[in-house]
């Protein structure tokens, strides 16, 4: 849909500081671009039908993309909106194209190019109110066009909702990051080889402190790209932005802040917008999120694989007939991400779309992708920091600098197959020449045979006459005798191919089969001899001529000259053939032609060559234009960076992987609509990041479980909220997943719980269903068997029975808040280090940070290094989603009032104690735990208790002390 624009008075363009820079740069790479101001004016004026513009509408002002015949001009108001700044040119993409077919405003205007913001005129007009204005009717309009529900008073409130909270929690966010400092920079410089992603990593000279690695910094002043910091050298720091920068409005010097995550709370704006306007993929979104009226899930015939248990396979089917939203409920160990591969390889082979596939975290998303079938095309978005190395390569930077590197390797071996075909040409010129060189000596030699033939036949006479005839004579007979040779050996192969038969029959026709073949012989005998005769005689009486002919003078100088004929075509036959032997190794990787055996007679010989060559002459244009076009496309390869391959890889890819605010923050797939949003880990993802992948997909599966981690609600955003009047409903945006705020009143037909549980021992398992999923979850594993330290493999290690002042906790000191447990932090210390040494996948989880930091610290002494501790110890956070051989918990409270904190959240221990996969091993004061104030959390305790009792084994931690001493440990 398309919709004119006329704007009354020019439109004044101002170019940012670096703009022409940057222009000479990207014309090197991209020569269709304009040279400055004047002709990006001049190519807007030349598009008497309007310019297509579209209007960006982000945190902010927004901004506005131009389009000229052959590039993209991407323009920001001004404060004052009296005029634009140019802040950046492309080139056209796909996603352009993309975007300009689906709607596009039509702006008729003048236009000018100015120096400098004080050379605009004081009146001149403000279009960007006005262009605003009628973008968002042109989205009105075409969500009217194609039938998208008008919002009514729910679905506006709904959205005002998430809109309030999200302005609560970016001013929360902006309150916290003005009390942290910055690090100054004196100068700045893109870091990369040809390539590679230079322009979304940047090397700054830091004055004064530096930053830490890892930290997330953003430029001050630029605000609409957020870093994280590579390494840290000799006062330098290198920092990879979510995406290249805006190079005139990067300052030469500067400062780089802790990042106010602007980006984040512009996505979250964005996605209501989308919402408001109706101008969403996911066309029924809002009446699933705010009605919870769902259209019924479609029969498909997909079979799924046999590995799949019943509740998967319900799940599998779900997916995929589903038309706007489907939950899968997933407690741990039952298969979420075999259900996820099984959708994608489905979803490959039946040609709907892309799937986004996302989450709160990377960790999960990389947990998917690093199962996916291998047939199965994913591209990984975000920042190779936070990705898993083994998913790394599928990194859509790393996926293009490797295709790049593979264009290049197979166009240089096209490119130096083509190197030889200048020459090929050439002795394929040759060898015409020499063709009719040896045609000419060809017909020189006829002409020489015949004139000795004649001065042979006038002198020679009757020998002469006698010699003819008896030559005709031998070739006849030879000619029989040949065949004679070719019919016998026939009889005999026939014959020695029927002797395997039995019977009187095939006796009798052996025998007479062999009298045939034994007449043949004798008459082949008789002709053979009759041959020789023949031959005996001709050469008498050749004898004879040449004495006859030996004396004459004529005779002998016609002689000469045939002798001289042959020689000379015997020269040029063989000048032919080496022409085409030369060429036939010019042309060997290029156009193999066979060869020629140059042993049969100068007839064929001659023909063959001459066809050779005919071939090749057909074919010199066809190879002339295929030469140019692979020396086009190697200049193209060698010259191309691997950011212009980005587009193509996205467009061919299955599966794009990255994080909910990843979904909104790559530009490569800002123009991708996909057949399905699948999210994992949903119960972790608060609505109004849900909402930042789910408007880009036609369908969405929310996959999770709503009894374990919730979203991570920060104490002083709750804070804030507390003083609005409307806190009970922004609170609950805040705590609550959007799967935990459907799960309970979404249809109960797109509702999939997964029952079948493969990863935790049976006690655990048995422990886990009863008090947290109500009985719910079986379990299909083998018996676990027990080890050098403990028969079960749910273990208790009591610290009760310690005195007091041993086995209590203490508050934290210095930075950290929380408690510290030295008892039992020494028993844990103890255990990692048994099972480390074992060789066990183990971890060691922890509720409070300061707890989790004194061990660390403790696990210093045996170690092997830091990064060793940091990837198997920390807090209950860091481990959703992953699994270990042995996981050890240590409660830490230890009290005599029963205090336990926010142990009080039960989903806490819930993920702690199913990361299981043969052994748990809890440490705590049972004392403490069973007589906890909260009742809820002390009737969990009662439940393990009771369970530790019937299936699993208590020890003191006297007992355990002694045990690991006699083990060594």
């Amino acid at each position: 849909m398309l919709r004119e624009v006329r704007i009354h008075g020019p439109i004044h363009l101002v170019p940012g500081k670096k703009l022409d820079e940057e222009l000479k740069k990207r014309r090197q790479e991209v020569p269709g671009l304009p040279t400055g101001p004047e002709q990006i004016v001049e190519d807007l004026s030349g598009r008497p039908d309007g310019v297509p513009a579209i209007v960006l509408e982000g945190w902010g002002k927004g901004g506005l993309i131009l389009h000229t015949y052959g590039y993209v001009v991407k323009l920001g108001p001004s404060n004052d909106e009296d005029f634009f700044w140019l802040n950046r040119v492309e080139p056209f993409k796909l996603g352009d194209h993309s975007n300009l077919a689906r709607t596009c405003l039509l702006v008729h205007s003048r236009w000018r190019a100015e120096a400098h913001p004080r050379e605009v005129p004081k009146d001149a007009a403000k279009s960007w109110g006005a262009l605003c204005k009628k973008w968002q009717r042109l989205q009105q309009d075409l969500a009217d066009q194609e039938n998208v529900a008008r919002l009514d008073s729910q679905h506006v409130r709904y959205l005002d909702r998430i809109a309030a909270f999200n302005e609560v929690d970016r001013d929360t966010s902006e309150r916290n990051a003005s009390h942290r400092s910055g690090f100054a920079y004196c100068s700045v410089r893109p870091v990369g080889d040809h390539g590679s992603t230079a322009t979304s990593t940047y090397a700054f000279d830091i004055v004064g402190r530096a930053p830490e690695r890892n930290a997330h910094l953003q430029i001050s002043g630029v605000d609409d790209r957020r870093g994280q910091v590579l390494r840290v050298t000799g006062g330098t720091a290198v920092v990879r932005f979510d995406g290249p920068l805006d190079w005139d409005r990067l300052p030469g010097r500067g400062e780089l802040v802790p990042s106010r995550v602007d980006v984040v709370h512009a996505k979250r704006r964005e996605a209501v917008e989308a919402l408001r306007s109706r101008q969403t993929v996911h066309r029924s979104l809002l009446r699933v999120l705010v009605e919870q009226r769902m259209s019924p899930v479609r029969e498909v015939g997909a079979q799924p694989s046999p590995q799949l248990d019943p509740s998967q396979a319900r799940a599998f089917r779900g997916a995929l007939g589903v038309e706007d939203l489907l939950i899968v409920l997933g407690p741990p160990g039952t298969g979420k991400t075999r259900v996820i591969t099984e959708i994608a390889s489905a979803l490959k082979h039946s040609e709907r779309g892309k799937i986004l596939m996302t989450s709160y975290s990377n960790k999960a998303v990389d947990n998917v992708l690093k199962r996916r079938p291998k047939d199965v095309i994913a591209i990984r978005l975000g920042n190779e920091l936070n990705v898993d190395p083994d998913v790394r390569p599928l990194l859509l930077d790393e996926f293009a600098n490797d295709l790049r590197c593979e264009l290049e390797r197979s166009s240089s071996m096209r490119h130096e197959r083509y190197e030889g075909l200048p020459a090929a040409l050439a002795w394929h010129h040759e060898l015409g020449e020499r063709i009719s060189d040896w045609r000419s000596s060809w017909t020189e030699l006829e002409s020489c045979g015949t004139e000795l033939e004649q001065c042979r036949r006038a002198v020679g006479g009757a020998a002469h006459v006698r010699a003819r005839r008896l030559s005709r004579r031998a070739h006849r007979q030879q000619q029989r005798t040949t065949r004679m040779q070719h019919r016998l050996d026939r009889l005999v192969q026939r014959a020695d191919s029927n002797r395997s038969g039995t019977g009187w029959w095939s006796h009798m026709i052996g025998r007479l089969r062999d009298r045939r073949i034994v007449k043949w012989q004798e008459r082949l005998v008789a002709e053979s001899r009759r041959l020789g005769e023949i031959r005996e005689n001709l050469r008498r009486t050749q004898e004879e001529l040449e004495a006859v002919l030996r004396d004459v003078p004529e005779v002998q100088a016609a002689q000469r000259k045939f002798e001289e004929a042959t020689e000379n075509n015997s020269r040029k036959r063989a000048d032919a053939l080496h022409a085409l032997a030369e060429l036939r190794h010019a042309l060997l990787n290029v156009q193999p032609l066979p060869g020629v055996s140059g042993v049969e007679d100068d007839t064929t010989t001659f023909r063959r060559v001459e066809e050779l060559y005919a071939t090749v002459h057909e074919r010199v244009g066809l190879l002339q234009a295929r030469a140019q076009l692979i020396d086009d496309w190697y200049t193209a390869i060698t010259n191309c960076q691997s950011q212009q391959l980005r587009p193509e890889l996205i467009r061919y890819a299955d599966v794009i992987g990255t994080t909910c605010i990843g979904a909104a923050n790559y530009e490569d797939i800002s123009a991708e609509e996909f057949d399905l949003v699948i999210m994992d880990e949903a119960g972790q993802v608060r609505t109004s990041d849900a909402l930042i992948p789910l408007i880009r997909g036609h369908r969405a599966v929310l996959i999770g479980d709503e009894k374990q981690l919730p979203p991570v609600s920060e104490h002083e955003v709750e804070e804030a909220i507390e003083q609005r009047g409307d806190s009970a409903a922004l609170l609950e945006l805040s705590r609550k997943s959007l799967l935990e705020a459907l799960v309970n009143s979404v249809p109960a037909s797109h509702v999939v719980q997964l029952r079948t549980q493969r990863r935790m021992p049976e006690e655990v398992a048995r422990f886990v269903s009863q008090h947290f999923y109500g009985g719910t979850l079986q379990s299909a594993v083998e018996p676990r068997q027990g080890d050098a330290l403990f028969s079960k493999p749910l273990v208790f290690v009591d610290t009760a029975g310690l005195s007091d002042q041993e086995r209590h906790e203490r508050l934290a000191p210095g930075r950290h808040k929380g408690y510290v447990n030295n008892a039992e932090a020494q028993v844990l210390n103890r255990l990692a280090e048994h099972y480390a040494a074992s060789g066990a996948e183990w971890a060691l989880i922890v509720p409070y940070r300061a707890q989790l930091e004194h061990l660390k610290h403790m696990a210093g002494t045996w170690a092997p290094s830091q990064e060793h501790v940091d990837a198997n110890m920390g807090t209950v956070d860091s481990f959703q989603g992953g699994e270990r051989d042995v996981v050890l918990y240590g409660f830490t409270r230890s009290n005599s009032g029963g205090h336990i904190g926010f142990l009080d959240d039960l989903r806490r221990p819930n993920v702690a104690f199913t990361r299981a996969k043969q052994r748990l091993v809890l440490v705590g004061d049972m004392k403490t735990l069973l007589t906890a104030a909260d009742p809820e959390f002390r009737t969990m305790m009662e439940t393990l208790h009771g369970t530790l009792r019937t299936d699993g084994e208590m020890i003191n931690h006297h007992d355990l002390v002694a045990r690991l001493t006699a083990l060594g440990s």
